[in-house]
């Protein structure tokens, strides 16, 4: 998956394809509600852009497709990579002496009967628009297709072979003259490929299959269960091997995989084992290259950001607790698996949330990680380095607001120093006027 920041970045289209009528309906119909109205329109615009006497200097920016569609180039690639996903582009690289192009490979639209038949497209569009909608939809193309040829029945090929009427000279049945073979190389035409989707995940099914068939778990057990072991693998970050011995104790003779207790499992047995070192080695170099561009953050911020991109959620969590003197509960890691798999928030932005929720409380809680997700998520925080700007932004600014409130005025009244008083003995009656006040008051 490729993505790019720069409007500029060159691009072309390798080939071309025809949308008849039928595949526009499938278009619209069947892949719309999956992928969604911009990466139709891409998808047809990139169709328009092949040139097939373009040369490599002819190449334009992405740029020019934003423009056509009227969107953003984040909008771009997300409809990009949607179509990418569905089968219908396929996206490369080519280096050539100063920079990179993207090429885009355009395939062909599939029949509705291909559609239904990848359970992965049914499925999804059946979640997308629901089921009443799904029946209606597969009720009339199944419909459709079979007004397309009406059945034959009770008969027999009574068709002429090409031998019953031609007769070729010599051997030139047998063996094409060097002449026909030219012209045959000449005009061999790349058939354009049908959409398929792009369900390559990196994980080696095969190796899982065999090794749990050593204790009688059947293949088909894993095709059933595969998206709930691709999420378990990627939440903790294990390997193939790592997966099947950590899932072990969770057999009990049984010939199906309870995911709820392997679930459990990986939660409370959770250990450090050096399950992600061999994707910290791609990554470094690029990481290290990312981090150094950077604006406007302390070492600190740098390093917690490298760990957060070094780390698996479940490991950024021990970590941090470890650290702290405190302990890992399995509602935590159930927590931030949830996260993953049911939000679909990246690995790097989750453990900067799970370091967020720690510096206000002791425990990841459920009410403060997703009242923290959702504050991210509204102001387009979508990455560790943007949540830590968004963090670091927010913490000035209640800086900001604190320390003006603190200088503000007051009005401070002022007392008395009676220290400073001095009683007045100038004014006043003499002794002798008193005794005559008192004696006129007793008499009276």
């Amino acid at each position: 998956m490729f993505e790019t920041s720069n409007p500029k970045h060159l691009y072309y289209v390798a080939n071309k394809i025809t949308l008849f009528p039928e595949n526009e309906e499938i278009l619209i119909k069947l892949y719309q509600p999956l992928v969604g109205g911009i990466a139709i329109a891409l998808y047809q615009t990139l169709i328009n852009d092949y040139n097939p006497y373009g040369i490599i200097s002819d190449s334009k920016g992405i740029y020019s497709l934003q423009e056509q569609m009227d969107c953003s180039l984040k909008q771009m690639f997300q409809s990009l990579h949607k179509l990418e996903a569905v089968g219908l582009v396929q996206t490369y690289l080519s280096d050539n002496v100063f920079n990179n192009i993207l090429v885009f490979k355009l395939l062909r639209v599939p029949n509705a009967d291909k559609f239904f038949a990848t359970p992965l497209l049914a499925s999804l569009l059946k979640e997308k628009v629901g089921v009443p909608t799904f029946r209606k939809l597969s009720h009339a193309f199944a419909k459709e297709a079979k007004l397309k040829e009406k059945p034959i029945k009770n008969a027999r090929d009574v068709s002429a072979n090409f031998f019953d009427v031609f007769r070729l000279p010599g051997d030139e049945a047998i063996t094409p003259s060097n002449d026909v073979v030219e012209a045959a190389k000449e005009n061999k035409v790349h058939e354009v490929e049908e959409a398929k989707v792009n369900d390559k995940d990196g994980i080696d099914w095969e190796w899982i299959k065999e090794q749990y068939a050593i204790y009688q778990i059947p293949a088909s057990e894993i095709d059933l269960k595969k998206n709930q072991i691709r999420s378990l693998m990627q939440t903790y970050g294990l390997s193939e091997k790592e997966f099947v011995d950590e899932s072990l104790p969770c057999l009990h003779g049984s010939y199906q995989l309870n995911m709820r207790d392997i679930g459990n499992t990986l939660a409370e047995n959770f250990k450090r084992l050096n399950t992600r070192e061999n994707i910290q080695k791609k990554m470094k170099e690029s990481h290290e290259k990312a981090l150094a561009a950077i604006k406007g953050m302390d070492d600190n911020d740098i390093k917690l950001l490298k760990e957060a991109n070094e780390n698996s959620p479940a490991e950024f969590l021990y970590k941090l607790k470890t650290q702290k003197g405190g302990i890992t509960s399995a509602g935590e890691k159930h927590i931030i698996d949830n996260l993953h798999t049911q939000y679909g928030l990246p690995e790097d932005l989750i453990n900067i949330l799970t370091y967020t929720c720690l510096t206000y409380d002791t425990v990841v809680s459920s009410n403060l990680a997703y009242k923290i997700a959702n504050d991210w998520l509204q102001h387009g925080v979508a990455t560790a380095v943007q949540a830590l700007q968004y963090i670091k932004k927010r913490r000035d600014s209640f800086g900001k607001r604190r320390t003006s409130r603190n200088y503000q005025t007051k009005r401070v009244e002022k007392g008395t120093d009676w220290s400073k008083k001095k009683a007045d003995t100038s004014a006043g009656m003499s002794t002798e006027k008193l005794k005559d006040l008192f004696k006129d008051l007793n008499n009276k």
